[in-house]
């Protein structure tokens, strides 16, 4: 199992511990990651701009893919969403389609749409396969409550994603419950962390992270687990500034998936990068540690003995 791996521009220069987790997680569970210098930007920064502007880079990204005969897997949603919009605009709009296709053509490139885009989540929830993963650990959490967090991008809109139930995601509880840590139910978890308005309205921007912040904290959130790189960036960045200047308590530390199912596969901490985290120190890494305890085996139900009819 290879998929070509993209990154994107956040997740390399903002959170490496979010790409070197996967991969490390994804090793051990033997998928080959392919990493393509060749990738670009997926055009997400230019959405608002200019159509052609923001839809080129993702072709461009599906074609060089399709070159090396791979499907692409993505970490950041943004980067999933756009890559969708861009299958999604060559099934659909012949104009536009003609006019990209002209641009790949100076470069020899071309583009058939056989390359699927599939985010981690579906990697491992599909491809891999829940029961496969099961086999791999080696450690479940003991009593660790999270609250998790989607993000916008990966859900809507629905019919360019394509990725699970929009309303009521499963993929990812379905992969938090092999950790053995309680998925908690709160309010926040499919709503905006307020990343996209951050520069624009600084205000509205904290106003929701707050929200979410607090919103967790209420459910009994002990960490949070964003699937979102800009969520992520939130939570483990913004979130400082917020206790510095006094609107929130308590920080919520942040764990991302990756770290939490690498632990549980025997995986070491510092090869998961989990000290990267900036609202994560020496006693968070304790706390976890300590929490980790026999993976739990499903008791077999005693198959009832019939009694012998008598003649």
């Amino acid at each position: 199992m290879k998929y070509a791996f993209f990154q994107g521009c956040n997740i390399p220069i903002r959170i490496k511990q979010y790409a070197e987790s996967t991969k490390r997680v994804l090793q051990k569970l033997g998928v080959e990651l392919e990493i393509v210098d060749q990738f670009n930007c997926c055009g997400y920064p230019a959405r608002n701009v200019d159509e052609t502007a923001y839809i080129l880079p993702s072709v461009r990204n599906l074609a060089i893919a399709q070159q090396r005969g791979l499907d692409i897997m993505v970490v950041c949603n943004c980067c999933f969403a756009s890559l969708q919009k861009a299958k999604n605009v060559m099934e659909s709009d012949t104009g536009l389609a003609e006019k990209l296709t002209s641009f790949l053509s100076k470069e020899g490139l071309s583009y058939s749409g056989k390359t699927q885009v599939k985010h981690f989540l579906t990697v491992l929830h599909q491809d891999v396969g829940v029961d496969t993963i099961k086999k791999n650990l080696v450690k479940q959490f003991t009593d660790l409550k999270i609250s998790l967090i989607h993000g916008c991008h990966i859900l809507r809109p629905r019919e360019i994603t394509r990725f699970d139930d929009s309303f009521v995601p499963g993929i990812s509880e379905d992969l938090l419950a092999l950790t053995g840590a309680t998925s908690l139910d709160w309010p926040g978890r499919m709503e905006c962390c307020g990343a996209a308005l951050a520069g624009i309205n600084d205000e509205l921007s904290q106003k929701l992270l707050c929200e979410k912040i607090t919103g967790a904290q209420l459910a009994g959130a002990e960490y949070i687990t964003p699937v979102c790189a800009y969520c992520h960036l939130q939570f483990d960045t913004a979130q400082q500034r917020l206790l510095a200047d006094a609107k929130i308590k308590k920080q919520l530390p942040v764990l991302l998936y990756p770290q939490l199912l690498g632990l549980c596969m025997g995986l070491d901490q510092s090869s998961l990068g989990i000290r990267e985290n900036s609202t994560i120190d020496f006693s968070d890494i304790t706390k976890l540690q300590a929490l980790l305890g026999p993976v739990e085996e499903k008791k077999k139900k005693k198959s009832k003995k019939k009694t012998p009819v008598s003649a």
